[in-house]
């Protein structure tokens, strides 16, 4: 009886190991699992080994498939992640260059207007001691003409 999960061969290689010298042959058998999943098998397998064994070598050389399959995959997705996360440090790069240089020309015209700030306050106690000045000539004027009349 066949089982109709168990693979069905879908190619015949032969082999002699890349060895010129050696005259024996080993055949490969390829079976496709799955779609995409092709397994190579030894021909040299004896016959007469049992199917469930056969069954489990068949599984786990697919499982270990899959898993190179799927290491590949993880690996592309980090190298793709890799690329994204390195232009967005270039991106936030030239930003904080940006922002950086705008910091610098603001903190430019805050000193040039606190130093202007300080000259106007200087000036307005200039001016108030002026007026101070003035007011106290101008009593002591109206006093000394109070004393004249």
């Amino acid at each position: 009886m066949s089982d109709p999960s168990f693979p069905v061969p879908t190619s015949f290689q032969v082999s002699n190991g890349g060895s010129q010298e050696e005259e024996k042959k080993v055949g490969y058998v390829n079976y496709e699992v799955e779609p995409g999943f092709t397994i190579r098998l030894r021909q040299n397998i004896d016959p007469a080994m049992d199917p469930k064994k056969l069954r489990r070598i068949v599984s786990n050389r697919v499982a270990a498939q899959k898993s190179r399959w799927k290491k590949l995959q993880y690996i592309d997705n980090l190298v793709t992640k890799s690329r994204d996360l390195q232009w967005q440090v270039n991106m936030l790069r030239s930003q904080v260059e940006m922002a950086s240089e705008q910091k610098q020309c603001l903190e430019r015209e805050q000193m040039e207007l606190k130093e202007c700030m300080s000259g106007w306050l200087h000036y307005f106690i200039s001016s108030q001691g002026e007026i101070e000045a003035n007011t106290a000539e101008i009593e002591r004027l109206k006093k000394k003409m109070a004393r004249m009349i």
